[in-house]
């Protein structure tokens, strides 16, 4: 066999094949994919080996009508079989198992059947083939792998969901009682495979026959942080004992992982402070309370800066103090999806305070009417459309668990079960313009961004409110800017032309260490909102994007040798008709537009060339 089939042609046997060196060297026996057939218009002396496994079905052919028995293993009980489903040869593994070919036969070093041998090497649509004939996905090869372990095992994300689609269990155990789970988490150093098997509900506490370890158990003798990490925040139990009476943080000690004890630690500290009551129900009113103490610790702020006593000594001290005893506030007693939301809640505490100063400070000096009403107004804008844009549904893509699976049971069929069709966080079919966000952890259609000021994503359903959210925010903070200057005006006795800037801004401090501060803010939340706004005006006006679209394209013509244009994509119709589709202006009649749902729009019928220079996207 190795001197006719294999040495000969220079192919080879796919001997084990591990995970450390996959990616390092080719499986023997697999032809490079760049390999083509060669030039040869002669190949009626190639034996069927070396047919096979150049996909030459005329010759292979020829040769067992001819009388070779398709059966026929060698002396290590390799098949043609074999050959074909390694290199992927989809019409000789039909013509093969037409004439007897056995599926499930098994053969070579690791003694494994043709669809192990697909599954190593990641071919999809082979091993849809395969089962399709009756291929049996729960055989153990010679190293104690099933199917899926295998596909775990060389980090094939389309075959694991395929697998799990169509029926196989999430914990099925290898030889060794070793679920899909424990062995990512074993052997996979980094966030895949591990994070892509928690989205299917696997068993965190199950444990193997030997060790009895738990996944995590696993994850932390192999030093895999990534993992360890994943299954913490998945909820696995820190509790669990193995054979040798070990929980996970006593195993932890002895690896002296000092990341990994530390994180033992905090999710030790994290269940001991769920424990107290009061500390639980806070956990309910956790964003009301966050509003709360932001509220209270900007006025501390502003009072501390304004407090009568020269010594700036004991301001600085104290507002040292404060900092340190907001860090420890949230370090220990807010949640990591808290936390997320502390720039909305220190905008909201910022708006607040802004408000309060003007009816208290700038009010009297601007009481004239035709300053009173334009604030009100854009109050109220402001207010209305940062409420639409935080509630509003941004446009997740919502399927339910049924709806998944056929998703990647169809896609895995159709051959478009890769990143450009299908989200593996969400495990849905992705809409055109649509993109997973990382802090929501969800699929946004038509997404722009997720904005930190509003703690929620901007996608198809919210973007016309954030539009409108920037644009009030900027007259409402450029009115309050006006205001304060108007009061420094009249009632600090100084000016800039006369005394210089460090006299004036000396001043200014002395005269109201309060509007300083209030300054500073709405000036910080007016320069984003404006620059924002006229970003975002300029994107939906003459290019039709969003802005990770716009990002991508740019991307895309930095590292490509042809430049991209950004107006010459499928999305822009003109400035006119593009402000008309975005604001679902119909101007009596006369603008005609197609509205779109883009939770549900997976192509478009457009212009050949536009889409072409769009595909990045």
């Amino acid at each position: 066999m190795h001197s006719s089939h294999g040495h000969k042609h220079g192919h080879h046997r796919p001997h084990g094949v591990h995970w450390q060196d996959t990616h390092l060297r080719e499986s023997k026996g697999q032809l490079p994919q760049q390999e083509e057939l060669p030039f040869l218009d002669d190949y009626s002396s190639w034996d069927i080996v070396k047919a096979t496994q150049h996909g030459i079905l005329e010759r292979c052919k020829e040769l067992v009508e001819a009388g070779y028995d398709v059966r026929q293993p060698d002396k290590e009980n390799v098949t043609l079989l074999h050959w074909a489903a390694i290199n992927n040869r989809q019409e000789l593994v039909k013509y093969y198992i037409s004439k007897g070919a056995i599926v499930d036969q098994l053969g070579g070093d690791l003694n494994s059947t043709p669809l192990h041998w697909a599954i190593r090497q990641g071919h999809l649509q082979m091993v849809i083939l395969l089962l399709t004939y009756g291929a049996d996905p729960t055989l153990i090869d010679g190293e104690g792998y099933c199917s899926i372990h295998l596909a775990v095992l060389f980090q094939h994300m389309p075959l694991i969901a395929y697998f799990l689609s169509t029926g196989q269990s999430i914990d099925l155990p290898d030889l060794n009682g070793i679920t899909p789970l424990m062995l990512s988490a074993k052997q996979i150093i980094g966030p895949e495979p591990t994070g892509f098997l928690l989205k299917f509900n696997p068993s965190l506490n199950a444990v193997d026959k030997l060790q009895k370890n738990t996944a995590l158990h696993w994850a932390i003798l192999s030093g895999n942080v990534n993992a360890v990490d994943l299954l913490l925040g998945a909820g696995a139990n820190c509790d669990v004992q193995n054979v040798k009476g070990e929980t996970p943080l006593n195993l932890g000690l002895q690896t002296r992982n000092r990341l990994i004890i530390h994180m033992l630690r905090e999710e030790e500290k994290l269940k001991h402070s769920r424990s107290f009551r009061l500390l639980k129900s806070l956990e309910k009113y956790e964003l009301p309370l966050l509003l709360l103490v932001s509220t209270v610790v900007m006025w501390a702020v502003g009072y501390i800066a304004d407090m009568n006593s020269d010594s700036w000594l004991l301001k600085g001290s104290l507002l040292a103090i404060m900092i340190l005893g907001i860090q420890f506030f949230i370090r220990y007693f807010v949640s990591q999806k808290g936390q997320r939301c502390v720039p909305t809640v220190f905008f909201i505490s910022s708006v607040f305070w802004a408000f309060i100063t003007w009816f208290v400070w700038l009010l009297p000096d601007l009481g004239a009417l035709v300053f009173q009403v334009p604030l009100i107004l854009s109050t109220v804008g402001l207010i209305y459309n940062f409420y639409q844009t935080w509630r509003t549904d941004p446009g997740y893509i919502k399927t339910s668990e049924e709806e998944r699976k056929q998703t990647i049971i169809a896609l895995a069929e159709a051959g478009s079960l890769d990143y450009r069709m299908f989200c593996t966080s969400c495990l849905v079919k992705k809409p055109l313009r649509s993109n997973h966000c990382l802090i929501c952890n969800s699929c946004v259609a038509k997404f722009d961004q997720h904005c930190v000021w509003t703690g929620h994503c901007i996608g198809a359903g919210n973007h016309q409110y954030f539009i409108l959210f920037l644009f009030f925010l900027t007259v409402v903070g450029t009115w309050i800017i006006y205001a304060i200057s108007v009061y420094w005006k009249s009632h600090c006795p100084t000016t800039y032309k006369q005394d210089g800037a460090w006299t004036f801004l000396t001043q200014i401090v002395f005269c109201s260490p309060w509007l300083l501060y209030i300054f500073t803010i709405t000036l910080l939340h007016t320069s984003w909102a404006a620059l924002m706004l006229v970003m975002q005006l300029y994107q939906i006006a003459f290019l039709g994007l969003t802005t990770h679209e716009r990002m991508l394209l740019l991307m895309k013509s930095k590292h490509s040798k042809h430049p991209v244009s950004l107006r010459t994509t499928p999305f822009n119709h003109g400035c006119l008709k593009n402000l008309a589709e975005f604001f679902h202006w119909r101007c009596f009649g006369l603008a005609k537009h197609t509205e779109i749902d883009w939770t549900k729009q997976y192509m478009l019928l457009v212009d050949p060339t536009k889409l072409k220079s769009f595909q990045a996207v």
